[in-house]
């Protein structure tokens, strides 16, 4: 069994790489899941000596290189002037023990979205949803192959795992100020994130659906609910069975972002693993983002299945249910081992037993610059055995 930990670059630069890669290794890691394109951020940073919290907006950790892209490209963060936060943790961590995979966000992107609403997934009513990028459009495909083009030539990377190369988490919220006072729950939350930009009404269109039955069933649903005539606690999978235009429109979203994956898979080098982190929320729910895994990973050779739960059985439990909707790609597992997951190192332990006894291969924790000290403790304990 192997470990890795993800990371912002701050935190390594800050700290001195060489000397981060050392307690690493000490505490049992093998791997840095390090932020190379990212949504805006204010992480809290307990064991940071520089600082205690850092505010990036949306951007790279990278200058780019502007061949790679069209009308989008990166924006490289501010803070960095004319460093190259990528360059400089690569060079550092060549000479340690330690592997660097790419930790990459991709469609998330509200300074993108803002500048380029045309391009951002749109609510049955019309609203440009400014936090996310429609990966429909061929804009945005043209800037995610780029980003990974860009990615894979200019770090030695093992692996890059893919966040957000899709159409969000399934909900229309996505935001860092969300304010509603309606109940919608995850149906409504559902059917406002459905888009229908042009792209996507085209896509749909030329598979024969009737698009705006489709987009006044959507406009129907959220209404009943906000309404009080549609409970909020209704399944979203139930519900459109009884709505057969918007479930089709629905399942057109599989096709276009499994071909999409083909598109990323043939941009990086086949001696890079391309990976995709699934089940943000119920891994069953992944559909909800558009995505059918079965099909996406003929494209991938690994999921990352987020499992922040409490528990060894909860933790367990999302990995099997992973394993069933998509049985023949390896599943890494992420957990968080610490709050509010995870308050004690006996459960930590506990988890990382359990998913060596059921066969996983490599666990990520999330983030060496967010948890405590103490925490990195647990973590060398539960690796310890391995």
């Amino acid at each position: 069994m192997q470990f890795s930990l993800w990371s912002y670059p701050w935190d390594l630069l800050d700290e001195d790489i060489e000397s981060v890669a050392d307690r690493l290794t000490d505490i049992g890691i093998d791997e840095v899941n390090l932020a190379t394109n990212y949504h805006s951020v204010q992480p809290f940073l307990p064991h940071n000596s520089e600082r205690k919290t850092f505010f990036a907006r949306a951007s790279s950790y990278f200058h780019p290189d502007e061949s790679h892209y069209g009308r989008l490209s990166p924006i490289p963060n501010r803070q960095m002037g004319d460093a190259d936060w990528l360059g400089m943790v690569d060079d550092a961590l060549a000479d340690t023990d330690i592997t660097l995979n790419s930790w990459t966000i991709g469609c998330h992107n509200s300074r993108l979205g803002m500048a380029n609403p045309d391009l951002t997934l749109e609510s049955p009513y019309g609203d440009s949803l400014a936090f996310g990028l429609c990966p429909s459009q061929p804009e945005v495909q043209e800037f995610l192959c780029g980003l990974l083009a860009d990615l894979s030539e200019r770090a030695c990377f093992k692996r890059i795992g893919l966040e957000t190369f899709d159409y969000f988490y399934g909900t229309g919220f996505g935001w860092h100020h969300d304010k509603y006072h309606v109940e919608l729950g995850k149906l409504g939350e559902f059917l406002f994130g459905l888009c229908f930009c042009e792209e996507c009404r085209d896509h749909a269109t030329n598979r024969g659906i009737n698009v705006e039955q489709a987009r006044t069933s959507a406009q129907a649903g959220i209404d009943g609910i906000i309404h009080g005539e549609l409970s909020p606690e209704t399944s979203p999978a139930g519900w459109l069975r009884s709505h057969p235009e918007l479930s089709a429109y629905v399942d057109v979203r599989t096709e276009t972002l499994s071909d999409l994956y083909g598109s990323l898979r043939s941009t990086v080098g086949g001696d890079v693993e391309l990976g995709r982190y699934a089940g943000f929320f119920e891994i069953e729910d992944e559909w909800m983002h558009g995505a059918d895994l079965n099909s996406l990973a003929t494209h991938l050779d690994y999921y990352t299945v987020i499992a922040y739960e409490s528990t060894r059985r909860e933790i367990v439990q999302r990995v099997r249910a992973a394993d069933q909707l998509t049985p023949d790609v390896p599943l890494h597992v992420g957990i968080l081992p610490g709050p509010p997951a995870i308050n004690d190192p006996g459960t930590v332990t506990d988890a990382v037993k359990g998913l060596a006894d059921d066969g996983v291969e490599r666990v990520s924790f999330y983030n060496y610059g967010l948890l405590p000290e103490r925490n990195l403790d647990w973590i060398a304990t539960a690796t310890e055995p391995y």
